[in-house]
């Protein structure tokens, strides 16, 4: 009865042994050797890619965002921002998101009081 427990303790051991090495992390692939720089190929480096945009898109969006900020004088920068993107010519890729245009506005104090 002894032997029977001690072979099944063991061969549970074994298992969770081999479970832990088939989950391991596996070694990084030796670097090649100073001389074998030459013989080696350089790795091909993908560039990322460019955002992809509509200016039509981003133009009816800052045209739509304008009623949201303040008419008074010291809005009038995010204002003139917004009508820039909204006028920028088709194609032109916008310098800074209609959003975060909006988001300036409103932490300035300048987002449009509604019902008051």
């Amino acid at each position: 009865m002894c032997l029977v427990m001690t072979n099944r303790t063991a061969w549970l051991g074994l298992v969770a042994l081999a479970l832990l090495a088939a989950c391991s992390k596996q070694a990084p692939p030796p670097a090649p050797a100073a001389g074998d720089e030459e013989s080696a190929p350089a790795a091909v480096v993908q560039p990322t890619p460019a955002p992809t945009y509509d200016s039509a898109k981003v133009a009816e969006m800052a045209a739509g965002m304008l009623v949201m900020i303040d008419d008074s004088p010291q809005c009038q920068t995010f204002r003139d921002q917004l009508q820039a993107l909204a006028n920028a010519p088709a194609g032109t890729p916008p310098s800074v998101a209609p959003s975060a245009i909006v988001a300036q506005a409103n932490e300035a104090g300048c987002a449009k009081k509604y019902g008051k």
